[in-house]
């Protein structure tokens, strides 16, 4: 009987001996998943689908893709393609029906329509703050939540700005304009020449010239204005300053349409992006109001010397502000531990010089401007440089308020009163609509 107890009591060491075992085996598990060490739970990956794309990915994007599928030789990468107006729409479907993608790609200024929707994770606990900091601080504005989350990571950047045909200019002897009077009097120069003054993409991309109201927003309204009525926060009815600022650049650009300096002429209002550049490219104009990012297709497309300018303002002196849209990269809320796994090895891929210096090779903008380049071409070195004068800004364009104002600035808001569908009465009134109804 002795010895039975004594055989009970050393089973009873032993069972509680494994116990202990297994009990830290688990806490030193636990520690490891919260230190980011390797566990089979974070080492799971999931192949990678991007959505957001509105054409095949270009060459940094490719560069990207092809570093993942090197290093994960087994995960695949899917790109998604939709139209431009339908992309936001294809994006939070797919998240809202619990079936997300692991990467959205979008414009940075629209990011906040998803957030504010809880459609995004929080990125903080997956890049350091030294990792973060690399990132220009301007294009990181638009990815960051209102408690400091970070929803996007961006990887590069356009702006509005101004192409010219710098042999044009050359042999007018024009010098670059300052002002609109400046601009005006050019544009009345070239066209006893048989030449238009200007091409635009305003199909859909009005948003490009509605930029000429930023600078006079804040210089005549009030600082932050053009901010507060990308937010929905100003008022733009007819009468108010904000909405008689903008009646002023619609009414300027109105002149210059009905003078005839707004490439083909009669039909400005409906030109597409590539009706635009080709005018331009064949010499018919001098200017091309634009995006940044079209630089590559320009340089590709002009046998002559490109430059680039900031638009000119009403008064000399005042600077000119412009809105940056970054392209950017989330994670949808709702994406499983394996799609973030790959998501995560994916974006930090961004990170590295070699990618960045793809973005450059590409004649786009990087998201780490501090990293030194190599090729740049003169042309992104005088977009680039334009960041140093503080007239960048993310966040301006009313594009971001909501889809029903993006259609409208993009399409509308001078087309409208141009084409006399509308008056300018009208459509400030709609934009406003559009205003109050994303509020409520």
């Amino acid at each position: 009987m002795k010895k039975m107890k004594n055989a009970v009591s050393i089973l009873l060491v032993v069972v509680m001996m494994f116990m202990l075992v297994a009990c830290a085996g688990n806490g030193n598990n636990a520690e490891d998943a919260a230190s980011g060490e390797n566990t089979d739970a974070t080492e799971a990956m999931s192949p990678l689908t991007i959505s957001g794309f509105v054409a095949e990915p270009n060459d940094y994007q490719k560069k990207m893709i092809e570093l993942f599928e090197e290093e994960y030789p087994d995960l695949k990468v899917e790109t998604v393609i939709a139209d431009t107006n339908a992309r936001e729409q294809v994006l939070k479907t797919a998240i809202s029906a619990g079936d997300p993608p692991n990467i959205g790609f979008y414009w940075g200024t629209r990011v906040s329509t998803f957030y504010e929707n809880d459609m995004l994770l929080d990125l903080r606990e997956y890049f350091t703050e030294e990792e973060l900091s690399l990132f220009d601080e301007a294009m990181m504005e638009p990815c960051l939540g209102p408690n400091g989350e970070v929803f996007a990571i961006p990887l590069s950047t356009v702006y509005f700005t101004t192409f010219y045909n710098k042999d044009m200019m050359e042999e007018y002897g024009f010098e670059i304009p300052e002002t609109w009077a400046d601009m005006t009097a050019i544009f009345e120069r070239l066209k006893e020449d048989g030449i238009m003054g200007f091409s635009t993409n305003s199909a859909s991309m009005q948003d490009c010239l509605y930029g000429i109201t930023y600078a006079e927003l804040e210089a005549r309204v009030g600082k932050d204005t053009a901010y507060g009525i990308a937010n929905g926060d100003v008022s733009v009815l007819p009468g108010t300053p904000a909405g008689e600022i903008i009646r002023e650049c619609i009414e300027l650009v109105q002149g210059w349409y009905d003078a005839g300096y707004w490439y083909p002429g009669e039909a400005g209002i409906n030109t597409t992006q590539d009706d635009g550049n080709a005018g331009f490219a064949q010499e018919r104009v001098l200017f091309n109001f634009n995006f940044s990012g079209a630089l590559a297709t320009l340089e590709g497309l002009c046998d002559f010397e490109i430059g680039s300018f900031m638009k000119p303002t009403s008064e000399s002196g005042m600077v000119s502000y412009e809105n940056i849209e970054p392209d950017v990269y989330f994670i949808p809320a709702n994406a499983t531990q394996e799609q973030i796994n790959s998501s995560i090895a994916f974006l930090k891929l961004g990170l590295q010089q070699e990618v960045q210096q793809a973005i450059v090779d590409s004649n786009n903008v990087p998201s780490i401007m501090s990293y030194e380049f190599s090729n740049m071409s003169e042309n992104l070195e005088e977009i680039m440089s334009k960041f140093d004068g503080g007239g960048l800004q993310a966040g301006l364009n009313p594009t971001r308020t909501s889809s029903e104002m993006q259609t409208f600035i993009k399409t509308v808001i001078f087309a409208g009163p141009l084409s006399g569908t509308m008056s300018i009465d009208d459509a400030l009134n709609e934009m406003e609509a559009l205003r109050l109804a994303a509020n409520n």
